[in-house]
């Protein structure tokens, strides 16, 4: 098993701690990996122990001092924190435990709106990516990030994907890649275009790369796998050398938009050759592995905003297709 396909390892010493134990393997028995929740769980178990809370019951007054705001935290984070809590709670309830299940609504968070690369920013950033030098504390980088950031770009991949494919998961005869136990744990097939086929197999047939006899298309010096923290700060490092500006911290552009531009860029080109996006639109679903269809639709809006002048085509053949957007 790799790393990401483990779950995380609790070990609860509070008052709720059999409870937890129990909440988190419900949560994976159907199905849900349930592994930044736990961890969550954990935090708030080592609270209670902080706070010598020894009795059985998730108090009000315990359920306010966990749900504080912390410094520095995202508003995303601790939304998430706290709806943890909240579910965790009901689960309690219902198992004899005293504790809250009533609660006042979760005010709503500013979403993060993806930064949409233009084409010559995109090639800007390629060429950037491409100039990196290889050396002797990481003789790979050289190979490994051009072709990365690309299939990134490429084939829209999120990056945990593209760092856990394995050479076994990768076929260059039929330009094919095997994403396994993506998000929701759901696998599919990406097929990539012929240009990007001919760079992986230039890329895979290198000396350099065979002779670390790596299982991972993407390996890092020591055969493992890059951090995602590590190739973040690498992508920032590209996006100042192609003159990509950084709103700072939660403004973008983030790597993960890489993905996103992918993904408008696609509808973009299909709207200009007048294809079907009742029909298309599940296709590039599936290809992104999204859940169902309604989270791509999300690009729709996205393309909308990132291509004005789409607008008018758009009305006059798909009008129907895009709902309307309500902003608050």
């Amino acid at each position: 098993m790799t790393p990401k396909d483990k779950h995380v390892s609790t070990r609860f010493a509070g008052p709720f701690a059999d409870l937890a134990d129990e909440y988190i393997s419900l949560n994976r028995a159907v199905g849900h990996k349930y592994n930044i929740n736990a961890v969550y769980l954990m935090q708030f178990d080592v609270h209670c122990v902080n706070e010598n809370i020894t009795a059985t019951a998730l108090t009000k007054e315990l359920f306010d001092s966990w749900c504080m705001k912390r410094p520095h935290e995202s508003d995303r984070s601790h939304h998430i924190r706290i709806e943890v809590l909240r579910k965790f709670a009901i689960f309690l309830s219902k198992n004899g435990v005293e504790a809250p299940t009533t609660f006042h609504p979760m005010p709503r968070t500013a979403s993060y709106i993806p930064y949409i690369f233009t084409r010559t920013e995109i090639v800007r950033f390629l060429m950037s990516a491409s100039n990196v030098k290889s050396s002797s504390h990481s003789p790979l980088v050289g190979l490994v990030l051009p072709l990365l950031f690309k299939t990134l770009y490429c084939c829209g991949l999120r990056l945990s994907e593209a760092l856990s494919l394995k050479n076994t998961s990768v076929d260059l005869s039929d330009g094919i890649l095997t994403i396994l136990d993506a998000k929701g744990g759901k696998d599919r097939i990406v097929p990539i275009s012929d240009s990007l086929r001919l760079l992986c197999l230039e890329y895979r047939d290198n000396p350099l790369l065979q002779r670390f006899g790596s299982e991972y298309f993407f390996p890092a010096r020591d055969g493992g796998l890059y951090s995602n923290s590590w190739i973040y700060v690498r992508f920032r490092e590209f996006l100042q050398q192609a003159g990509i500006s950084h709103g700072g911290r939660g403004k973008g552009p983030r790597l993960h938009d890489l993905r996103h531009t992918h993904a408008v860029h696609t509808l973009d080109n299909w709207v200009m050759e007048g294809k079907d996006l009742y029909v298309a639109l599940p296709i590039l679903s599936a290809y992104l592995g999204h859940k169902n269809i309604f989270a791509t639709q999300r690009y729709l809006r996205l393309t909308l905003e990132a291509y004005p002048a789409l607008l008018e085509a758009c009305d006059k053949h798909f009008g129907s297709v895009f709902p309307e957007v309500c902003y608050d």
